[in-house]
């Protein structure tokens, strides 16, 4: 009798357990499983998005200037450094020419020699132009001789004819102040535009020769210049949006494609896309690296949030949940992520759901509550 007591005992406790906890199939026993909460679940669903193109980039002043010398000598004075801020006509730098001072001198002191002679020749021709009127008032009274008159006439003529001299040895001479002066003011090297020093290839103590380089000047307004595969070059056209990633500034953006060269580089099959972002930063410089993305095709797939991700090693996981609300770590293989999303290859199928915020509260084998 006791035995069947046990018996009815156990088979009540088994069934009082089953109708308080999860139902369990044949053949399983009672699982006591963590609850999660605080996350939220979508269903994953296929839909379309862009193809990109990846290549990479070069970020490049729309101006710059290759400031360089125009005379030889000397560097005395560097005014600026690599990344100051300059206006047009700011000093870069000086240069000490002593052969350009000495000749800027002897062409002042031409100068003046010419300008007095100019004046003595001017007040000649005035007093022999005065002179002449009074001895052709003679001539005309018969107070004078014709020979005499001549004479003064000749004097006249001769007198304007060294005014004319000296003017333009006056000029000769301006011009030549003008050009010594214009070599002296190369000796103060300034800047052609409004820009940021990008680089400085002289130091002071150094001898500047006439067309070698000494300070770059960009213009603060870049662009990003690709190298695009020859096979795309119908597929991109002026006003295109690009995605540019800027790594070392952290820095990302979109751009519009401003010019194509659709000169084909034969060694890398390639042309060149300068392309105009859509943001500025202080942060950027020519030189620098950018990662380009041009849109050319769109295909559908299954895309999921990147944030619903999680990596173990090499491997990308995600969770899922099924319709008892069991989450389980699901192993997926991955594809090319593009504005906030990544492609699912394999691993999961249109329908299923996954949690995609609060990840890190999941636990695989736990049971959503609610």
């Amino acid at each position: 009798m006791r035995k069947i007591i046990i018996y009815f005992g156990i088979i009540f406790l088994t069934l009082f357990v089953s109708g308080c906890g999860e139902k369990i199939k044949p053949g399983e026993s009672m699982v006591q499983r963590p609850q999660v909460s605080g996350i939220s679940i979508e269903k994953v669903k296929s839909s379309e998005t862009a193809v990109f193109y990846e290549t990479s980039g070069t970020l490049r002043s729309i101006s710059t200037a290759l400031v360089s010398a125009k005379i030889m000598g000397e560097v005395t004075g560097i005014k600026v450094k690599p990344g100051d801020a300059v206006r047009k006509g700011d000093i870069l730098l000086t240069i000490n020419a002593p052969d350009v001072n000495a000749r800027a001198e002897v062409a002042k002191e031409a100068f003046n020699e010419a300008q007095r002679g100019a004046d003595i020749a001017e007040e000649n021709k005035g007093l022999m132009e005065k002179t002449f009127e009074r001895f052709r008032k003679l001539y005309e009274e018969k107070a004078l001789t014709g020979q005499e008159f001549d004479e003064v006439k000749a004097k006249k003529e001769v007198a304007v004819l060294e005014y004319e001299r000296a003017q333009k040895a006056l000029d000769r001479a301006e011009a030549g102040l003008q050009e010594a002066e214009a070599f002296k003011g190369y000796t103060v090297v300034r800047s052609p535009l409004n820009g940021v020093v990008a680089e400085k290839s002289i130091d002071i103590g150094n001898m500047a020769l006439p067309g070698a380089p000494l300070i770059l000047i960009e213009e603060p307004v870049y662009r990003v210049e690709a190298a695009v595969d020859e096979k795309l070059l119908s597929s991109i056209h002026p006003g295109t949006q690009i995605l540019v990633s800027i790594d070392s500034i952290t820095m990302n953006t979109t751009g519009r494609v401003a010019e194509i060269v659709r000169q084909i580089d034969p060694l890398t099959r390639t042309f060149t896309v300068k392309i105009d972002l859509n943001e500025t930063s202080r942060s950027l410089r020519g030189g620098i690296y950018a990662k380009v993305r041009i849109p050319i095709d769109k295909k559908r797939g299954l895309f999921i949030p990147r944030d619903a991700v999680i990596t173990r090693g090499d491997l990308s996981g995600v969770y899922a949940v099924n319709e008892d609300g069991i989450v389980t770590l699901r192993f997926v293989k991955t594809g090319k992520s593009s504005e906030g999303k990544i492609e699912v290859l394999s691993g999961l199928s249109e329908g299923e759901k996954i949690i995609v915020k609060g990840i890190e509260k999941a636990v695989d084998g736990g049971k959503v509550e609610g």
